[in-house]
């Protein structure tokens, strides 16, 4: 058995601050990390390795520098890892992602099982997923956890208001891993240590895959316009006095905002 668990660079969020004058982001001492969500899909087809003997390819699309993601993937246990770089990939969106991840797919072939995690930090919309196995043609099971190897197929849970529902698909399948399915383990100083020092990162452009940058350009369907960042908080008031004056000027404050009736 073949998983493929798909993995993304993306800045730490609690090193990101907003530009209010630029109405931007500003990365520039911001840290890359790998996306917390992948960190449980890639548990998940790490357990699944454990459970059926199956060997875990590692695949992410990102700039050169993506590859630290990929040691640490291969630090965590996985056999093999894929790097998807190239210039005509440096600007792109969930369509062309789902494109050359799609693609990347198929040229490794025999692939039976892919897991990803539900969405990215900052820009993530949770449509990944489901839009390549639209692409690949397979089922899928979105936002699930405890994820089994049955005859021919895979079950897993997924979480409801009122319990859970129990979900079955056959192989080949699309399966995204909800956040906190499960603990992620962290690399070893050893496995860190051989994932530097011994093992490699697979690199494929879009010549490797058969595509062309018309291809690339031609799949996109966003068109970033503007930026602005959003209205800085009111400070809030405080209320002070004894508890019976306290209520009456909270009563007071919200009628005369509309928000109790008069």
């Amino acid at each position: 058995m073949k998983i493929v668990v798909t993995i993304k660079q993306v800045y730490d969020p609690a090193t990101v601050r907003v530009s209010r004058s630029r109405g931007i982001l500003d990365t520039r001492a911001a840290e890359l990390v790998m996306n917390p969500g992948d960190k449980y899909a890639l548990e998940e087809a790490l357990k699944l390795k454990a459970d059926t003997d199956a060997s875990v390819v590692a695949l992410s699309l990102g700039p050169p520098d993506a590859e630290d993601i990929l040691r640490e993937a291969l630090a965590m246990g996985v056999d093999e890892a894929v790097l998807l770089t190239d210039e005509a990939f440096s600007s792109v969106d969930a369509s062309v992602a789902v494109k050359v991840v799609g693609t990347a797919v198929q040229k490794i072939g025999d692939c039976d099982l892919i897991v990803t995690g539900v969405k990215a930090t900052g820009d993530g919309t949770g449509e990944f997923a489901p839009r390549l196995a639209g692409f690949l043609g397979w089922p899928q099971l979105l936002r699930v956890s405890d994820i089994k190897v049955t005859d021919g197929g895979v079950a897993a849970r997924r979480a409801l208001s009122s319990g859970y529902a129990l979900l079955e698909a056959e192989l080949p399948v699309v399966v995204s891993v909800e956040k906190h399915a499960n603990r992620p383990r962290y690399p070893t100083l050893p496995g860190s240590i051989a994932a530097y020092d011994e093992r490699s990162v697979t690199i494929w452009g879009a010549d490797d895959l058969g595509l062309t940058a018309e291809d690339v350009a031609e799949a996109n369907r966003t068109e970033g316009r503007a930026t602005a960042a959003r209205p800085e908080r009111e400070k809030g008031r405080t209320i002070s006095g004894g508890p019976a004056e306290a209520a009456r000027e909270l009563l007071g404050e919200l009628r005369g905002r509309g928000l109790l009736p008069r």
